[in-house]
């Protein structure tokens, strides 16, 4: 671990992040992890908890991180610790909301990848490669290919997937546990349920051509 404002200077992390990224972490006693080479984290990451309850501003990995388990940010409108990756990153699922989340070569994920509301940030200069990516009014930017079924609904992203939304795409004996009359999405969280749906390997979304 190395103190937020040395690792700041000493990892030239503005190199990676934008400016804006910073001015949300301004306590003295938050830490980043770091690894010098290839990292390896056995089991989930929960962003949102490692920054409020763990003081932990963000994980700078200088090469690859491998995740074993999932990288959970479901926040959406707060503060998440952030997430730099040198060169590729593996994991069994990425669920992004408010993180700010850079990785300079490839994005590996054996099930879902989903961007949730416009207060995060995802960039992957690479490819990603997932069984689903899905972007839901979320800054996405990736980078080269696309290898995952799945859509966008979000004016901010670029990202090669074809243009969609969660009704269109729910399988209809599924639509009426998810969505109201109107359309509207049952769960007060938004696409919490939905997600988690996916996560627990429900086949809730319909077969594309």
């Amino acid at each position: 671990m190395l103190p937020f404002a040395e690792a700041v200077e000493r990892l030239h992390l503005p190199a990676h992040f934008s400016e804006h990224t910073f001015v949300r972490y301004d306590e003295a006693n938050l830490k980043v992890r770091y690894y010098e080479k290839s990292g390896v984290i056995e089991g989930d990451i929960d962003l949102d908890a490692l920054c409020y309850r763990d003081n932990v501003a963000g994980i700078f990995a200088k090469q690859d991180l491998t995740v074993t388990g999932t990288i959970f940010n479901w926040e959406i409108d707060t503060t998440a610790a952030f997430l730099a990756v040198g060169r590729d990153l593996k994991c069994k699922n990425l669920i992004a909301g408010c993180a700010d989340i850079r990785v300079r070569g490839d994005l590996t994920a054996d099930g879902v990848i989903v961007a949730t509301y416009n207060h995060g940030y995802m960039e992957i200069s690479g490819d990603v490669i997932a069984k689903y990516l899905i972007i839901d009014d979320h800054t996405t930017i990736v980078g080269r290919n696309v290898k995952a079924a799945g859509w966008k609904e979000a004016a901010n992203a670029i990202v090669e997937l074809p243009d969609s939304d969660w009704p269109s795409e729910i399988r209809p004996e599924f639509r009426d546990e998810f969505f109201d009359k109107e359309g509207g999405m049952r769960c007060g969280n938004g696409n919490v349920e939905l997600v988690q749906a996916l996560l627990a390997g429900r086949d809730i979304l319909r077969a594309r051509d």
